[in-house]
């Protein structure tokens, strides 16, 4: 039964996306492609991973740097239009070898990159429209984001907070945009619901171990998820 093994992960997944502010978006996506039907998948995690950075973003709410938001999010919404152009059942798939390539880009720019850098917040723009684009073709566009998030003048708390207000937006355009469509949303109630409360109660587990992580380890486990995902993503064509 595929609730049966969503949920825990579900749980698990919230729960690692309320320590490091990632990752728990494409596991629970991948545990989905593994058991439900392509074209449910990336409405049906929309819904749960809004309710997961939702409930992130509430707890951690004070944390949030709103001029990086107001940047993003509204340029979430010419992507989100441009990807679903293109979407058709699940989506595109050599996307996520090219998200992967990003990614361990940015990470090799930012092991050589000079000392106290900081994103200008007009990069934001465009990185707002490609990260809609990607929210709605893949599913997930939590590791692109992440990538902008190498800042200096960030601490750990102002990361997680910031890419949850952002992701719990564009995770928000994916209803109206699979309703326009024709999902049923309705007739994935029995499934949706009960993953719902799991992410709720993962993202509190997370938050609480995000207060006592060191900032050092927070980077250091930051970096390695990002490595990890990357690597996920440009293998995907051949798991």
């Amino acid at each position: 039964m595929p609730l049966a093994f969503l949920a825990p992960v579900a749980l698990l997944s919230a729960a690692l996306s309320g320590v490091l502010g990632m990752g728990g978006g494409i596991v629970l996506l991948a545990a989905m492609a593994a058991v439900l039907p392509v074209g449910v998948v990336v409405p049906v995690h929309g819904v749960v991973q809004l309710a997961s950075n939702a409930s992130r973003a509430l707890t951690l709410l004070r944390h949030t740097n709103r001029p990086i938001v107001f940047a993003y999010a509204p340029a979430m919404i010419v992507g989100a239009w441009l990807g679903l152009q293109l979407y058709r059942d699940g989506g595109i798939p050599w996307f996520r070898p090219a998200i992967g390539a990003l990614v361990l880009s940015f990470l090799l720019w930012d092991r050589f990159r000079p000392k106290r850098l900081r994103f200008p917040l007009a990069a934001y723009v465009p990185a707002g429209i490609g990260g809609g684009f990607l929210t709605i073709t893949i599913g997930a566009a939590g590791p692109y984001l992440a990538a902008f998030f190498l800042r200096d003048d960030l601490d750990r708390k102002e990361i997680v907070a910031t890419k949850a207000v952002i992701q719990t937006f564009g995770h928000f355009l994916k209803i109206p945009a699979f309703l326009s469509i024709g999902f049923d949303y309705r007739g994935e109630l029995g499934l949706i619901l009960p993953l719902l409360a799991c992410v709720i109660a993962g993202t509190w587990l997370g938050t609480r171990l995000l207060h006592r992580l060191p900032e050092r380890t927070f980077r250091a486990l930051f970096r390695i998820a990002l490595v990890i995902l990357a690597i996920r993503l440009l293998a995907s064509p051949w798991l």
